[in-house]
């Protein structure tokens, strides 16, 4: 594959440990603090536009921004994957030298849930600023393609396809950073990054330890959830309409739990999430008890799919946990 090749390449000319600019896959590359978001007040002003927004609701503070910015190198970036630009996001500590990596895979799909300042400095700032290297990838996604083309020109996300590829590029950039040890690497799903981080673990068997929050290991049951779940697949999974068994077992792990590494997984997941159901965390954990593997599973009675209401808790759970394995 292109990224490999590109691996090979950066390694014969030198530019091992370097930054994300000399890196040849890597095509543009901005601070995450530039823009809008070079201070927290004109992060506000430009919220302020909207008449609904209430700074009252805000969930971050002043002082929080400014201690991450403080501390914290926030980096947007595209790279190149298969000949299509893709962006990513790097996220570390100033002063991360050779520190543990942790892949995350975001929820959502195409343009819809992509990491932004506000998911970066909630889920992902606090983990980075306990001394983690934090990678993603937005997936490729076309924003002009047209319904028609959107599952056939390869430029797109497929929920689990070509999109697996925009993952596993991430890897050659990680063993090309100084900040990053390739050899403490793990990987953090979010919902349908959990099905992401299950299809990415499958490839790639030297990763350490596994989080999954409210992540999908059985499409079906995704699928099965509405009509609209149902139209969602059908327009961004190739030949659906004649392939859609084979195509959803293929993305749910709960079919091939032996095929994943023996790293440990850690399953997070409320009982009441109405988007993607607690089986899906309850029957991956009972396939890797039947194997031997590895794995915790916390539960919450509520707390919806995004578990808000425990997030200090799962915070400090996934900390731990990347803690103890990497």
């Amino acid at each position: 594959m292109k990224y490999t090749v590109l691996l090979f390449l950066a390694i014969s000319t030198s530019v091992l440990g370097n930054t994300l600019e000399n890196l040849p896959q890597v095509k543009n590359s901005f601070s995450c603090f530039s823009g809008t978001f070079e201070s927290y007040d004109t992060w506000v002003s430009m919220l302020k536009r909207n008449p609904n927004f209430k700074l009252s609701n805000f969930p971050f503070q002043k002082q929080e921004f400014n201690q991450f910015k403080e501390h914290l190198d926030c980096t947007i970036f595209d790279y190149e994957v298969d000949d299509v630009v893709v962006q990513g996001f790097l996220i570390h500590a100033k002063s991360a030298k050779n520190a543990p990596a942790i892949i995350y895979n975001r929820g959502g799909n195409g343009g819809f849930d992509r990491v932004n300042m506000g998911s970066m400095m909630y889920n992902l700032m606090p983990l980075a600023n306990k001394g983690f290297v934090i990678i993603g990838s937005q997936y490729r996604w076309e924003k002009k393609a047209k319904k028609e083309d959107f599952i056939t020109n390869g430029k797109n996300d497929e929920y689990g396809g070509i999109d697996q590829n925009d993952v596993s590029a991430l890897i050659p950039i990680v063993e090309m950073l100084s900040v990053a040890d390739h050899k403490r690497v793990g990987v953090y799903g979010v919902s349908r990054g959990g099905m992401q981080s299950y299809l990415f673990a499958k490839r790639h068997h030297n990763i350490k330890a596994m989080a999954i929050k409210a992540g999908i290991s059985d499409v079906f049951s995704f699928q099965n959830r509405s009509e609209k779940s149902k139209q969602l697949l059908s327009t961004i999974i190739p030949d659906y309409e004649n392939n859609a068994e084979p195509a959803l077992k293929k993305r749910s792990a709960i079919y091939w739990p032996e095929k994943l590494p023996a790293a440990p997984i850690l399953l997070i997941h409320a009982k009441d999430d109405k988007r993607v159901p607690y089986q899906n965390s309850e029957t991956m954990g009972q396939k890797l008890e039947q194997l031997g593997r590895p794995f915790k599973l916390l539960s919450f009675e509520s707390g919806g799919h995004d578990m808000a209401i425990h997030k200090e808790d799962i915070d400090l759970e996934i900390q731990r946990w990347f803690s103890q394995h990497l």
